[in-house]
């Protein structure tokens, strides 16, 4: 298998800091490169060249990278704004597309970041099984602070997150870009009917108290 990025970030522009999304990207960026030896992150202010088409280079950019890395926060699906919404609905069919090639219920494509909030409001499409929340290291990351163990410890789950997944993904003899050119890429209304529906579901299990993650998947 071919692929150019170690990881594909997807986040909502304006939502973050520049220091911290900046900072965020580094981190992700080494401790994926010891990992897959991939030193490019996709990150679409840097990665999409001006004159490109957006759509076709974002997922291009998906079909690329070893993971795709949402960090996820109250608004990451929103109507108003599906990009973010376009991304993980693509990685979601990509992720299942390997599935059902490694036949191993614990590989994950998608390694959700929780920024805001607890890991209970992931949307129930997204596995919680390699999710970490980053919400109590916002300041860190930022740069307040250097060397906290917390970060430290942060930077070895990701790792180890990023060690399981590489070793089924590279084990597979696969061109992912084949594998998934049959994917379907939803219209507007399309996408925006699917964000209404997770987002349903979402509040249904709030209201009830019930755990949004699943354990496995």
């Amino acid at each position: 298998m071919s692929f150019s990025y170690s990881s594909f970030i997807s986040y909502r522009r304006n939502e973050y800091d520049p220091t911290f999304i900046q900072n965020f990207k580094k981190i992700i960026a080494g401790e994926a490169l010891s990992v897959t030896n991939k030193a490019k992150v996709f990150f679409d202010e840097e990665s999409i060249k001006w004159g490109n088409d957006f759509d076709p280079a974002i997922y291009d950019g998906i079909l690329s990278s070893y993971f795709f890395i949402p960090i996820y926060q109250y608004n990451y699906l929103h109507v108003d704004n599906v990009w973010c919404a376009r991304e993980i609905y693509h990685a979601l069919q990509v992720e299942k597309k390997i599935r059902e090639r490694t036949d191993n219920p614990k590989y994950s494509f998608i390694l959700p970041i929780i920024y805001r909030g607890s890991t209970d409001e992931l949307p129930d499409c997204i596995c919680k099984i390699n999710a970490k929340s980053i919400r109590q290291l916002e300041h860190l990351i930022r740069g307040k602070k250097d060397g906290n163990l917390k970060l430290t410890e942060f930077r070895t789950d990701i790792s180890n997150v990023f060690h399981s997944n590489f070793k089924l993904i590279e084990s597979l003899d696969i061109n992912l870009k084949e594998l998934c050119n049959e994917i379907e890429v939803p219209t507007d209304d399309q996408i925006k009917d699917w964000i209404r529906v997770q987002n349903k579901v979402q509040k249904e299990a709030e209201s009830k108290k019930l755990p949004l993650l699943k354990k496995t998947c």
